[in-house]
């Protein structure tokens, strides 16, 4: 196991040419804009880590730990997620075209814009995984079968509607103590 202490560490054993970082421990490091094609990190932990706009092409992340990153606008074609734990990961137009995230977590991740085609998806959660008219999927996969929630393009109509629905489910609840109360006086003591 590594357990690196900071970005420099990384970047310097990168650019010296070590390609296996198998079970490393990385967090809270922002990586932005490096390229780090045909990495190892099999089973780490990388958590908070700023991948955005970098180039993880044929990249291997078996089985690894990734919460609370973001791989915005990242390269991410042919990289391999079997297994790994991406719930809750910034995915927004990454290029996952041929990635391999069979039995992957990603739960609630952000797939907006993201590009699928080729992806394998077999036994991966995708369970309010967010996705948007800009994702691009095979034609045979059906998102909302997996569990996905399509992105409201005017969120902004979806808050009037439900500070609406808030007022309304207030006036009801009124009501309904009210109604309890007026009936309780009416029993007889």
């Amino acid at each position: 196991m590594l357990k690196l202490q900071n970005k420099v560490e990384f970047l310097q054993a990168y650019q010296a040419g070590v390609r296996n970082f198998q079970q490393t421990i990385l967090t809270a490091v922002n990586l932005t804009g490096n390229n780090f094609e045909q990495i190892n990190l099999d089973e780490s932990n990388l958590i908070e880590i700023n991948w955005s706009n970098c180039s993880l092409n044929q990249a291997s992340l078996r089985k690894a730990y990734l919460g609370l990153s973001s791989f915005q606008n990242c390269c991410l074609s042919k990289a391999n997620f079997q297994e790994a734990n991406l719930a809750e990961v910034n995915l927004v137009q990454a290029n996952l075209e041929g990635a391999d995230l069979r039995a992957a977590n990603l739960q609630k991740a952000n797939l907006q814009g993201a590009n699928l085609k080729g992806a394998k998806l077999d036994n991966a959660s995708l369970v309010g995984a967010v996705y948007d008219s800009q994702t691009i999927f095979d034609s045979d996969f059906a998102p909302q079968v997996a569990g996905m929630i399509l992105a409201n393009p005017d969120s902004s109509q979806a808050k009037v509607k439900t500070n609406s629905d808030s007022q309304k489910n207030k006036g009801s609840l009124r009501k309904i103590l009210s109604w309890g109360r007026s009936a309780k006086s009416m029993m007889p003591t």
